[in-house]
């Protein structure tokens, strides 16, 4: 299988997510508290764990919805940091 992002917009939340939910409930998260819409199917969103040990991207296509699990057996993905008053989402490029 062939995973290709180019032509969507991924956006990283860099605040914890409960990740226990699967892609329905991560879905909703991203249409209520971001307004993200992901049946589009050229929105990818990003979400990462408390202890920043697991990552879930959510996303669809033309074939239809996905859900990707990442786990680190070692080490945790960087934190990113926020100011305060800013959103907890940012949009990210390939570059």
């Amino acid at each position: 299988m062939n995973i290709r992002f180019s032509g969507v917009h991924v956006t990283l939340v860099i605040s914890p997510t409960d990740l226990r939910g699967g892609f329905h409930r991560l879905c909703s998260l991203a249409q209520d508290q971001l307004g993200i819409n992901l049946s589009s199917g050229k929105e990818a969103v990003v979400f990462l764990s408390k202890t920043r040990k697991i990552c879930k991207i959510v996303t669809t296509d033309e074939k239809g919805t996905m859900l990707l699990t990442r786990t680190l057996h070692n080490g945790r993905f960087e934190e990113l940091m926020i100011r305060v008053g800013q959103q907890a989402k940012c949009s990210l490029t390939l570059s």
